[in-house]
């Protein structure tokens, strides 16, 4: 009878062994610093991103006026933000919207795509927008947002989101393995660039949509492209990380790293 070579044990039978000596160095010396850089230069960060965007703004909408908000984050202190005029969106804009969206969504569901997950979040993503559209129909009067308030708000948004990304992605790869060192730097890092030039490439186009047509895509902007996209990107990445750790502890150099059941 041939004898296999490899037997492939149950998970239930076996669990990454947590040295928590190497995670609590890599936690403190690495980590624990990037976020207190982050927080003690909010006030900075958040005003270059604000100035970047009043000029990239003020170039292509010359008619219009962008100006730089303080404002306060507790309990991070001073944050900065693009704040400008409102529009609400006229009675057209808003048939043509509806008109537009239905004739999308009914496209969508006599299609041969019905079903499929990307058919599925785009009717999401219309259907959000069509209740934006009956709102500004019959209660306009009583939205209370204006543009420069989503701006504030989005802005410290994404900060929130900046730290915790920081926070969770260093304690998921302080805690897989104690090998692969240059993987946990190159994933803990790629998480925090991608987020900022995500976050920064987004809040420069959401103001302009804001500014060059109206308030009516506010709704869109949270719920259809808002911080969903930021946890799949962060999935994204934390999927190759682990995927080459797990081939690096499925070799014979990371045997070590496993503690049996």
């Amino acid at each position: 009878m041939a004898q296999k070579k490899t037997i492939y044990y149950s998970r239930t039978y076996r669990k990454i062994h947590t040295n928590f000596l190497h995670a609590s160095l890599y936690l403190f010396f690495v980590v624990l610093p990037v976020l207190v850089i982050l927080i003690l230069n909010l006030d900075t960060i958040t005003y270059i991103l604000s100035e970047l965007t009043q000029k990239i703004l003020s170039a292509a909408l010359p008619e219009k006026t962008f100006e730089i908000m303080e404002s306060n984050f507790v309990p991070f202190g001073t944050t900065y933000s693009v704040a400008f005029d409102s529009r609400f969106p006229s009675g057209l804009e808003l048939m043509i919207n509806l008109a537009v969206v239905s004739v999308i969504i009914a496209v969508l569901v006599l299609s041969s795509m019905r079903g499929k997950p990307l058919t599925v979040y785009l009717l999401f993503s219309f259907l959000v927008h069509i209740v934006s559209c009956v709102y500004f129909i019959f209660e306009r009067d009583s939205f209370v947002y204006t543009a420069t308030e989503f701006s504030d708000i989005f802005i410290k948004q994404q900060i929130s989101i900046w730290i915790l990304f920081v926070v969770m992605m260093g304690i998921i790869t302080a805690f897989v393995g104690s090998k692969g060192l240059l993987s946990k730097f190159t994933a803990f890092f790629a998480v925090l660039i991608y987020s900022g030039m995500f976050g920064t490439v987004r809040y420069i186009i959401y103001m302009f949509i804001l500014a060059r047509f109206s308030i009516l895509y506010m709704a869109d902007m949270y719920f259809v492209v808002g911080p969903i996209f930021d946890f799949l990107y962060l999935v994204g990445i934390y999927s190759i990380y682990t995927d080459r750790m797990q081939k690096r502890l499925d070799s014979p150099a990371g045997e070590e790293e496993w503690q049996w059941l």
